[in-house]
């Protein structure tokens, strides 16, 4: 299980946060957190025209994907795809 810091949860309310409207403490298994930077990495590349918000959806799927990569529960294959 992993409680990943969600880099996109501020005021700006960006509807593709992984994060909004999760309560408190909630905690993501590590499949969830995989997930959350592969669609990261999709968003990054949707956004090939705005290179700051490409930055930063690439800077989201970093984050998730370190915390896979630090997760004790975290399968080598996980591991893997987090790399």
């Amino acid at each position: 299980m992993t409680r990943p810091i969600d880099p996109w949860a501020s005021t700006d309310h960006d509807p593709t946060s992984h994060a909004q409207n999760v309560p408190e403490g909630e905690i993501f298994t590590t499949a969830q957190t995989l997930e959350f930077a592969r669609q990261d990495i999709h968003a990054a590349v949707d956004a090939h025209d705005d290179p700051h918000r490409r930055r930063q959806y690439t800077h989201s799927a970093l984050s998730y994907a370190n915390t896979v990569l630090m997760a004790t529960d975290a399968t080598a294959d996980q591991r893997k795809h987090a790399g």
